[in-house]
């Protein structure tokens, strides 16, 4: 466990690694398809939503560098990315299971900054109680919480 100045010193640190990236943030509703199938009927597809997924946006370390496949500036940016999220949903909850996805193949190009690639790291919120259950109030706490922790260490959303 942690001491407070530990957790302190790591929330700094993953400040320092947003605020270098200049990341950003957006939240979109996870969804899940429940196919449910009973003999001798077709096959009813339920949209049943399942958790949040916050999706953050990372430019290159250096503001005037350009992330590429070629030079492993999207793979250190996604390093970077991926510890400040590892640190930023540390203590978040024991209610929900929150996953760190890293899209390593895959450079999405800003509109609003002249089609300035970024890195995308996703952090899923999502519940234990099954495929077929939606979301429920303790997720939308670890959504409202992570959104403060994120603020808080400067990260902006969009």
């Amino acid at each position: 466990m942690q001491t407070k100045n530990e957790l302190v010193d790591s929330l700094g640190h993953a400040r320092e690694l947003f605020i270098r990236h200049q990341a950003r943030y957006e939240v979109s509703q996870y969804f899940v398809i429940a196919d449910d199938r009973t003999y001798g009927r077709p096959p009813i597809q339920r949209r049943i939503p399942a958790g949040f997924d916050l999706d953050l946006y990372a430019a290159g370390p250096n503001h005037g560098s350009v992330l590429s496949f070629q030079d492993g500036e999207l793979r250190k940016t996604l390093d970077e990315l991926s510890a400040a999220c590892a640190e930023a949903i540390a203590h978040v909850s024991e209610n929900s299971r929150v996953d760190i996805l890293l899209f390593e193949g895959t450079l999405i190009l800003d509109v609003k900054r002249h089609l300035e690639p970024e890195a995308l790291v996703r952090i899923r919120i999502s519940h234990f109680r099954g495929v077929d259950q939606p979301t429920g109030a303790s997720e939308d706490e670890v959504r409202t919480h992570l959104e403060e922790r994120l603020r808080s260490l400067g990260v902006k959303r969009t």
